[in-house]
C-alpha cells in the first residue's frame, strides 16, 4: 500500500509539472474597460479607489478560464494589478514593484 500511494505522489506531482505551463500558455490580448463584462468593471473600479487604469488584459488560459488585470496607476504614484475573474469575483491585487528603486539608488 504504501508503495501505491509514493507511485500515486510522484504522478501527481509530474502532472502538476505540466498542468503548470500549460496554464501560462494560455492567450492575452489588450481590452478596454468598456469591452469587460459589466461585474468586471464594477469590481475595477470598486478597487482602483479613483487611481487611473493604464492597461487591462484579457488573458484566456489553454483550459478556457477566462481573466482580466488591471494595471492601476494610484495618486500617491504607486502602481497596483487588480486580477478579477469573468464573473467579476476579486482574485488578487498585487503592489507593482516601484521601478525607480531599480536604479541602485537608496531612498534619498
Amino acid at each position: 500500500m504504501l508503495k501505491i500511494k509514493r507511485i500515486m505522489g510522484v504522478l501527481v506531482a509530474a502532472g502538476l509539472a505540466f498542468a503548470i505551463p500549460a496554464l501560462a500558455d494560455g492567450k492575452e490580448e489588450k481590452v478596454k474597460l468598456a469591452d469587460c463584462p459589466e461585474a468586471v468593471q464594477k469590481t475595477i473600479n470598486d478597487n482602483a479607489n479613483g487611481g487611473k487604469i493604464v492597461e487591462i488584459e484579457k488573458e484566456t488560459s489553454k483550459d478556457g478560464t477566462v481573466t482580466y488585470e488591471a494595471e492601476v496607476k494610484k495618486a500617491d504614484g504607486t502602481e497596483i494589478e487588480i486580477v478579477v475573474a469573468a464573473d467579476g469575483k476579486l482574485i488578487k491585487i498585487e503592489t507593482e514593484d516601484d521601478e525607480e528603486d531599480d536604479d541602485g539608488d537608496e531612498d534619498n
